[in-house]
């Protein structure tokens, strides 16, 4: 196979100067642009906007299609999700006036707790129905249409979002929760699609690091945006939490619109529902027969999902609520002083990834996840211990600096640990798998906040909880043993994986006649019979 580095071709991967690599296969992105019917073409006047998302793959310098879709997607994810931390606040301030206090009663709980009980529901609801979603992305080909599905219903409910009143701020809450449920099923869908770009753990973690970096790069911007607008003008927290809601619906739907129509490709149904099993049976039997599998197969990939039970994977959403709840109650800040805590943690973000990109490189991936939870842990602890009310709300500015750093080194890190650990052939299962350890007991934190403060007890205390639960998950990542000898065990399953989806995918007539025609330019580079056998010999299993 040959890989080039600089010019776009109309399949989806882009190239440039030559450069033979006859062991390299390709990715099933790869295959998927290479025999995708592009029925529904980007129209060459709007080729333009994909520019500043594409990311070239560090060792081929090449452009794929589905790259470039995921930083998309990262990006219109990162304002709505932001933007709930302006809509919350909002809602606990509406709410207060109603009830006339934020320690009064309403619908059985005290108004302060209405955050973490909301993230509660949509985490509860989401780890109870993963594995019928894991099972429609597995056993149909309708995994692009779910991804396209739920990124509609995030952006039609954050729209709901904007008739946000005194009148309306329960429907606002709901929907909210809504939100947060299909939030949580978009990114299951999406991260189906991230072990698809690559089997190389270099790879990954450039990508990983890049797509973080887009996404808060975007979100930098997103909120700079609120914060000069709030401080400049006499809005409200009201109004402010609006033109954040409003603002973020705009990117979102800009964003999610144009990776799912032009750029995420179809997959291939791959696995038959087994005959007497319908797909919820099948979910739940799945879930059951891999966890099985891992925990009796892949020590290490079972040490770290059960490190995923205590760590903040789901979407940040459980410490959002928490955060949120803490800045705006204990600490007495407004809206606007909120978006500027934020402003802080996503430019610090973006060093972060930076910091995650280099570290998977110079000590692995996990030992790099194991580094940045330190870090967010140590930060969590910092403002628990020194924050004691709005006379120290200064502080929190610092501290976010430090989360900021820590949240941009997690997060790439663990998902390039992942796709290392999950072995090739199994990741769209185990993947649901990891997905599903994300998710059961991601509500647990915002539980104990909930009771905490039911009871009384200081939030100080509940914002601190969050870092007990990052170093019990750090703790559980010390069992997985050596990292690059997991990582190796799994890799020997990459050529069936890759032959298995041409075979499904019908696409091994259109990459080895795409692979042909390259080579037809280089074949004065071709000297002898051997290295003609070698290259056809990878062309079968590509």
């Amino acid at each position: 196979m040959v890989d080039s580095n600089t010019t776009t071709t109309d399949d989806g991967v882009t190239s440039g100067s030559p450069v033979a690599t006859l062991e390299r296969k390709l990715s099933i992105s790869e295959q998927a642009s290479a025999s995708s019917t592009r029925r529904i073409a980007t129209p060459s006047f709007l080729k333009w906007f994909q520019y500043p998302f594409r990311i070239k793959n560090c060792n081929t310098g090449a452009y794929l299609e589905e790259a470039t879709a995921q930083a998309m997607d990262y990006c219109g994810r990162g304002p709505i999700n932001q933007a709930g931390s302006f809509v919350g606040s909002a809602i606990l301030r509406l709410a207060a006036t109603e009830a006339g206090g934020m320690n009064k009663i309403m619908y059985g709980i005290k108004v302060s707790s209405l955050l973490t009980v909301g993230n509660m529901i949509a985490g509860i609801t989401a780890g109870v129905t993963l594995p019928l979603v894991g099972a429609l992305v597995d056993h149909t080909d309708h995994r692009k249409a779910m991804g396209a599905i739920s990124a509609a219903v995030v952006v039609a409910c954050a729209l709901g979002q904007l008739s946000l009143s005194a009148d309306t701020w329960f429907i606002v809450y709901i929907l909210g929760i809504i939100l947060g449920y299909f939030f949580i099923m978009h990114q299951v869908c999406v991260m189906a699609y991230l072990p698809d770009l690559s089997h190389d753990t270099n790879e990954m973690g450039h990508y990983t690091a890049m797509f973080m970096t887009r996404q808060y790069f975007c979100q930098g911007v997103y909120t700079s945006i609120i914060v000069i607008i709030g401080f400049t003008t006499s809005i409200n927290d009201v109004q402010t939490a609006k033109l954040g809601i409003g603002l973020a619906s705009c990117i979102g739907t800009i964003c999610f619109g144009y990776a799912w129509l032009f750029l995420f490709r179809k997959r291939p149904q791959l696995r038959e529902v087994p005959e007497g099993q319908s797909l919820v049976t099948t979910g739940f039997l799945q879930l059951w027969s891999t966890s099985r599998v891992v925990f009796g197969q892949h020590h290490a990939l079972k040490w770290f999902m059960i490190s995923l039970l205590w760590s903040p994977e789901a979407g940040a959403g459980t410490i959002l609520a928490i955060a949120v709840t803490f800045l705006t109650l204990f600490v007495g800040m407004t809206v606007s002083e909120i978006s500027l805590v934020s402003l802080c943690m996503l430019f610090a973000n973006i060093p972060g990834a930076m910091i995650s990109r280099y570290m998977c490189k110079k000590i692995n991936p996990l030992n790099s996840f194991r580094a940045a939870e330190l870090l967010f842990a140590s930060a969590t602890a910092l403002i628990a211990g020194t924050v004691t009310g709005p006379e120290k709300k200064n502080l929190v500015y610092i501290y976010s600096f430090m989360i900021g750093i820590g949240f941009g080194w997690m997060f790439p890190s663990q998902r390039t640990t992942v796709v290392a650990l999950v072995p090739k052939g199994q990741e769209t299962e185990i993947m649901g798998l990891v997905s599903f350890f994300g998710q059961i007991i991601g509500w647990l934190p915002s539980l104990i906040f909930t009771v905490m403060n039911e009871n009384g007890i200081n939030m100080r205390w509940g914002i601190g909880m969050v870092s007990f639960f990052l170093m019990l998950s750090l703790l559980c990542t010390l069992m997985c043993g050596d990292f690059h000898k997991a990582a190796e065990s799994v890799a020997h399953t990459s050529d069936t994986y890759l032959n298995e989806f041409a075979r499904r995918s019908s696409t091994n007539g259109v990459v080895h006649e795409k692979i042909t025609n390259e080579e037809q330019t280089h074949v004065k580079d071709v000297q002898s019979q051997a290295q003609d056998d070698q290259y056809d010999d990878v062309v079968e299993v590509a």
